[in-house]
Order: structure tokens, then sequence, then C-alpha cells
């Protein structure tokens, strides 16, 4: 890893599969997606320390998780409501191309993702696929822009009520327990070192 810019793991769960003196031998301000689960090849803040400028893990607890829930539901929602054939690159690339705009000048080294909880990309991310299997000859369905993206977001903003709806009601149990086979994360040292 000497000299690169990125490196981007998604090898065995950590920590200490990717070392801070390795880290410190990249280039200035190196990037690190440390992606295995349920632990990084090395913690954010190790990584941190040593010199990386952007560190994004696999894990909802720490910022920028990469995720591919992040691209599903928008990708899933586009496809269906204009009936498409298939799922090609493009309209992956489409869906991804909604989110890096909707982080858009929010973009920050704690923040080059949006998280699961900032559900508003998910119908921009509807909107583009759709228009794109429309582009590609793909959708048995045609649609605008803004009306894919206002059936998506009522489509999912209902799911997403509903959903709380039935964990206040207990229909949905709470996750369970930590059964200890994860190793425990000091949220103090979490929170110190974004």
């Amino acid at each position: 890893m000497a000299a690169p810019s990125i490196v981007i793991a998604l090898s065995k769960p950590g920590p200490g599969v990717l070392l801070p003196e390795w880290i410190k031998a990249m280039a200035k301000d190196p990037i690190v997606f440390a992606c295995a689960n349920p632990v990084p090849e090395i913690w954010p803040w190790d990584a941190k320390e040593a010199g990386a400028a952007i560190v994004a893990t696999g894990r909802s607890d720490f910022p920028n998780q990469v995720n591919n829930s992040l691209g599903f539901p928008g990708i899933f929602r586009g496809t269906l409501d204009v009936r498409a054939r298939t799922i090609t690159d493009e309209m992956c690339f489409a869906a991804a191309q909604a989110m890096a705009n909707h982080v858009g000048d929010r973009l920050a080294p704690d923040f080059i993702l949006p998280n699961m909880d900032d559900w508003e990309v998910f119908p921009k991310e509807a909107a583009s696929v759709a228009m794109k299997a429309i582009e590609q000859g793909l959708a048995r369905i045609e649609t605008t822009y803004d009306e894919e993206f206002q059936r998506a977001s009522q489509i999912i903003k209902r799911s997403r009520t509903m959903t709380k709806r039935l964990m206040e009601e207990g229909f949905i149990p709470e996750p369970p327990e930590d059964d200890g086979s994860h190793p425990e994360v000091d949220m103090d040292t979490v929170n110190a070192a974004y």
C-alpha cells in the first residue's frame, strides 16, 4: 500500500487486517474504505489517526456506511414502476449519480454518502433509474422524472410510516440484544475520533 491515494478493502473482518503504518505510507490525505463486516479491517479512528482524510466502513454506527441498501430501494422502485425488462449497469450508475447529487454541497469527510435514515435519496434514485430504463428502451411504461419521483416518494413514505407504526405497536420486535459475538465498540472513542 505504499503511495496509493485510495484503498478499498472488502476482505476479512478485523481489526488488524489493514495496519496504521500502511495507511501512513499512503499518499497525502488517503481515502480508506474498510468495508469488512461485522468489523472493518481497521477501526475508523485508527485509520484517521494514521492520516486518512476520509474513512468509510460497512457499518451503520460509523459515518460513511458503504452498503448496497443505499441503492437497492431506489433501483428496484424505479425498475418496477416502469416495468423494465432488466436492470442494466447504466441504470445502477444513474442511481449512483442521483445519490451523489443528493449529497451535493453537503459533501464532507464524514458525509460522502447519505445514511439509511436519509430516505429522500431513494425516490431520486428511482426516478433516475426509471428515466434511464426509458432511454434504453427497456421500460414497458412511459413516465416523466417528476411523475416517478412523486410516485416513488409516496410509496416509500407509506412503507416507512407503516413500518414505524408496526414497530410502535409491537408487531415488529426490537432487534435482539448483542450476543457477545461482536467486539464491543467504545462509542466515546468513536465520537472523539469524529
